[in-house]
């Protein structure tokens, strides 16, 4: 049973990632997927989480490290920010999260928190899912990486190149940030600390 729900919990995370970009094919207007879009992850995420590995999926949200938070923080953006200029050096500008053309304050702070909390739910089921099973956290966190890049295709377009390189690094980081502080609570602020200040250039322009 312990190998078989390991195995549920991370094709069903699989599927609720591809499930959610699928959404904007669905011809629903555009009210109701700006809702969906906002809770889609975060909800189906953790009735999954929950219900195939109640125990250890639960105990990431029991703690928090401050410690962690304190260099996690500036690793990611360092992380995050040489990996985006790798990228434009070897291939010319990126291209920009679709996101830009609708986002505003209220979307980063009404929005934006819980979009990204759905992310490291999709993330963290998918190293639980795989630790579980008996893959080191460097194998899981690799795989789940690359998932995560895979998985911004709707939002960048289809340059799977691009996404890892900019995006995987990122992801690492995160998946890091969390297995040191065993807290989701640490590698969701982080991460929405970091994509808060990318958002900064969107008003900018």
């Amino acid at each position: 049973m312990k190998k078989n729900s390991s195995l549920a919990l991370l094709i069903l995370t699989i599927m609720i990632g591809i499930s959610y970009e699928l959404l904007a094919f669905t011809g629903l207007n555009e009210s109701i997927l700006t809702i969906l879009g906002t809770v889609w992850n975060l909800l189906f995420a953790f009735i999954a989480g929950f219900y195939f590995m109640k125990d250890k999926f639960l105990t990431q949200f029991k703690h928090f490290s401050f410690k962690t938070l304190l260099w996690g923080l500036p690793l990611i953006i360092v992380v995050g920010i040489s990996f985006s200029s790798l990228y434009s050096h070897l291939f010319g500008n990126p291209t920009t999260n679709s996101i830009g053309e609708s986002i505003s304050l209220m979307m980063i702070f009404v929005q934006i928190p819980f979009m990204l909390m759905g992310e490291e739910l999709l993330s963290t089921n998918i190293l639980l899912a795989l630790q579980n099973k008996g893959l080191s956290f460097f194998w899981s966190t690799i795989i789940c990486s690359i998932l995560f890049a895979l998985w911004h295709i709707p939002a960048y377009g289809f340059h799977p190149l691009q996404l890892i390189i900019t995006l995987m690094p990122a992801r690492l980081i995160l998946n890091f940030i969390w297995k040191k502080s065993n807290s989701v609570w640490v590698s969701w602020l982080c991460h929405f600390i970091y994509d808060s200040l990318g958002f900064i250039n969107f008003f900018l322009k």
